[in-house]
């Protein structure tokens, strides 16, 4: 797994990803991404103040670069992507119990999730 504590300038990125993390009441975060990672993907941040990486999901990828330096998100090596409609639901309920993403999610996946994942 690459350095996720690595700034870069966002251009130096193919693009951002908006990420979700679990058992977090923080809105969505910015990181920056390769080709590889597209919307629903699984992948492995690094927040502020932890010392292991965090596993996360991808809400948004876009081309509007921020002004900003990015760390990475690396994709979780099982590859594994939810479905729009699984998106679409956690969003939902985000809006109907007025909680933030991280809160959701972590009523949507699994609290072993790599452990879930390796399985695969």
């Amino acid at each position: 797994m690459e350095n996720l504590d690595e700034l870069k300038s966002a251009e130096s990125y193919f693009a951002v990803a908006e990420v979700c993390v679990p058992n977090t009441v923080l809105e969505t975060l910015s990181f920056g991404i390769d080709e590889t990672v597209k919307k629903g993907s699984v992948v492995w941040v690094s927040l502020k103040g932890r010392k292991k990486p965090q596993l996360a999901l991808v809400l948004d990828v876009h081309k509007n670069f921020p002004k900003f330096k990015l760390k990475p998100a690396a994709i979780h090596e099982s590859g594994y992507a939810f479905s729009q409609r699984y998106i679409e639901t956690l969003l939902w309920c985000t809006d109907y119990y007025i909680s933030s993403p991280g809160e959701a999610l972590t009523a949507f996946w699994p609290a072993d999730l790599d452990g879930y994942l390796c399985h695969l």
